[in-house]
């Protein structure tokens, strides 16, 4: 047995060690839960979103719970990785991925969406050639941009799966949010123009708007439009764990409903003899578009199911909830932590960096220490929102700020 396979049993037995002193939940919080059934019959708005929020913080503490009930149990060992001695199977996480789809579905449902893309943008194409309507050219140049959308994730996917420890040694999963960014000022500032060209023909005195001319056949094909988006929109709402697919997914949903305008408008505008409305649908369909895209970008309606904005690509601090789940961790881990003195986390992509601070007894072995530092370390990484974690050991907690003098000088220089 070498030097380092003896140092990674009694590395492992120092784990079941720990995670036998780890707390006592403190409460069980299943049971304080509510239903959805119940939540669904609450008809104050804010009463039923307080209980909403209240249940995905018992969720958070549900998952370090079960991390703490794994780690006290036979599975502790693959919290110690080491490559030179561990093989794939020995390294599989003891929970899994909360709601992550393989990863060969995720590729498929790219792929899909991208040929899907070429074939509704071909099919648009013809269709704003041969009938004229300026609303179905706007939908035909979205989907253009759809399959630009989708060589930005196609390219940035297989940048990230390139893996060079030495130049990216925390990897490059910040390319993925990067890479959708780059794709919404693209389709933001695309249909600027669109607009533009739109309210010109709108306004020019002197200019005619042109006549939309409907067959059955272009009907039926805008109809088969919206069918195979809706059928895409479903299914990529369903795949979990990338961010790449739930721009897709968002992506889906905004042809869905620009396919139905953009069918719509042509349609009325015929039937009512009224030429101008087409030129009006696609400046309606550009506000649309441009609006679901800054949003996106700007995150102004802080929805969860929306990709990371630009401010968490820049450093943001975690949230409240994010900071109450870490400081729970911290404190159920072992009964042997004196305190907590720090809990600092911030985003660097789609998942958040943790810096933690205890206080361990002053006569605790050096050996004791590090192996508890280090299991709590990975611990934190468990965690579905973690990207990487480091746990500061101490004897007391009288100390100046952490990298005061850094933050300070940011932009000053030194």
């Amino acid at each position: 047995m070498s030097d380092q396979e003896s140092l990674s049993i009694r590395r492992r037995k120092s784990m079941q060690s720990l995670a036998q002193n780890a707390k006592a939940p403190p409460v069980h919080f299943y049971a304080l839960r509510i239903p959805d059934d119940q939540l669904d019959k609450i008809d104050d708005k804010a009463v039923r979103k307080f209980y909403e929020h209240q249940n995905e913080i018992i969720d958070r503490y549900m998952e370090v719970d079960e991390i703490i009930r794994e780690l006290r149990g036979d599975n502790c060992s693959v919290l110690f990785r080491s490559n030179s001695i561990q093989s794939d199977e020995e390294s599989t996480p003891l929970l899994p991925s909360k709601e992550t789809s393989s990863t060969w579905l995720i590729h498929l449902a790219i792929n899909l969406s991208f040929v899907a893309n070429i074939v509704l943008f071909l099919t648009k194409a013809f269709l704003a050639f041969f009938t004229g309507s300026i609303a179905i050219l706007a939908s035909a140049f979205e989907s253009f941009l759809d399959i630009l959308s989708n060589g930005i994730i196609f390219f940035t996917i297989r940048v990230i799966r390139q893996k060079n420890i030495y130049t990216y040694p925390v990897g490059k999963s910040r390319m993925e949010p990067l890479g959708i960014i780059v794709f919404a000022v693209v389709i933001t500032t695309s249909f600027i123009q669109v607009l533009a060209s739109s309210v010109e023909q709108l306004t020019e005195e002197n200019r005619q708007v042109q006549h939309v001319d409907l067959s059955p056949i272009s009907i039926a094909l805008l109809v088969a439009n919206i069918v195979v988006k809706g059928i895409l929109w479903f299914w990529c709402l369903s795949i979990k764990g990338s961010s790449s697919v739930r721009a897709l997914a968002q992506d889906h949903e905004n042809d869905v409903v620009f396919n139905i305008a953009s069918t719509l408008f042509p349609v009325i505008a015929v039937w009512a003899k009224m030429p101008p409305l087409d030129p009006i649908g696609a400046i309606l369909l550009s506000l649309y578009i441009i609006y679901e895209w800054v949003t996106v970008l700007l995150d102004m309606n802080n929805k969860k199911s929306n990709i990371e904005n630009i401010r968490r690509l820049t450093g943001q601090a975690a949230s409240t909830d994010d900071l109450k789940q870490l400081t729970y961790m911290a404190y159920r881990f072992s009964n042997r932590i004196d305190s907590i003195d720090t809990v600092r986390a911030y985003y660097v992509g789609d998942r958040l960096l943790v810096e933690v601070h205890i206080v361990l007894p002053p006569n605790a072995p050096l050996r004791e220490c590090h192996d508890l530092g280090e299991a709590l370390q990975n611990a934190f990484e468990m965690l579905d929102n973690v990207e990487r974690a480091f746990v500061h050991l101490d004897y007391n907690s009288d100390h100046e700020i952490e990298h005061q003098r850094v933050v300070d000088d940011v932009g000053f220089g030194h």
